[in-house]
């Protein structure tokens, strides 16, 4: 009787799909995304209908000198709060049903277990990116009313980029605390506000990982110094190496 084996890459294929199957059925990951989408949105109208009301009456001065275009990437900046949460949902789903009875009882090694859910993070991130931008552009796209208000890509691409980044950092520390509430909070008081706190009277703070991106995306997408993105690159990949270290090194339980 002949036995059918299976390569490594069809292993790990078939663990990737498994976590993607998961993070669709998991309800916080829909949710999430669903409700941060629907807020965008609701918001977007609501920043629309107060520009077009202050332009018809003669006091766009109101507006700051911001463009609603502008006013719509502020928005989507502060909704970093999503790829946050979906990240630390992607590994910490498993937690609360103890992560090393469920997680590491599989085919694929921890290490590629590790990079899978990044992978998966990553994706969900990016597609959860692409929806709330386009939720918050539709009604500025659909119903115009600031005539300054040219919508140009190149922020957003780089809004999209830091969504995918700041969600596998989420990820990272979730897998290395094994705990969503000490990994995302932190995250939260940092990236939300306390990064723009100290960066304003500490400049060398311009290449913490979330301040590089956002000079990218809420200045027309001007590309950061070679020395701001390698910063940022090095805190990404300590993230992903202490995440990779502490989620194969803790015992089973």
């Amino acid at each position: 009787m002949s036995t059918v084996t299976f390569s490594a890459p069809s292993r790990a294929l078939g663990v990737f799909a498994a976590e993607m199957r998961k993070a669709r059925s998991f309800p916080p990951i829909g949710r999430t995304l669903l409700f941060g989408a629907l807020a965008l949105f609701i918001a977007a109208v609501f920043i629309m209908s107060q520009a077009g009301q202050f332009l018809a009456q003669g006091r766009g001065d109101e507006l700051g000198g911001l463009t609603t275009a502008d006013v719509m990437l502020i928005l989507l900046h502060y909704g970093q709060i999503i790829p946050i949460l979906l990240g630390a949902w992607v590994i910490g789903q498993d937690i609360p049903i103890g992560p090393r009875r469920t997680a590491f009882l599989v085919t694929a090694g921890r290490d590629t277990l590790f990079a899978i859910k990044i992978a998966t993070t990553a994706i969900i991130a990016l597609i959860g990116a692409a929806v709330c931008v386009a939720a918050s552009l539709v009604p500025l796209a659909v119903a115009g009313g600031d005539p300054t208000a040219t919508i140009v890509l190149a922020p957003y691409w780089w809004l999209i980029g830091y969504w995918a980044v700041i969600a596998v950092v989420s990820a990272s520390l979730v897998a290395a605390t094994r705990s969503i509430t000490f990994a995302v909070t932190p995250i939260l008081v940092w990236t939300i506000g306390l990064s723009d706190l100290l960066a304003a009277q500490t400049p060398a703070l311009s290449g913490a990982l979330d301040q590089a991106f956002k000079s990218a995306y809420l200045q027309a997408g001007a590309m950061p110094s070679a020395t701001v993105l390698i910063a940022a690159a090095a805190q990404v990949i300590a993230a992903l190496v202490i995440g990779a270290v502490l989620y194969q090194r803790r015992d089973v339980r």
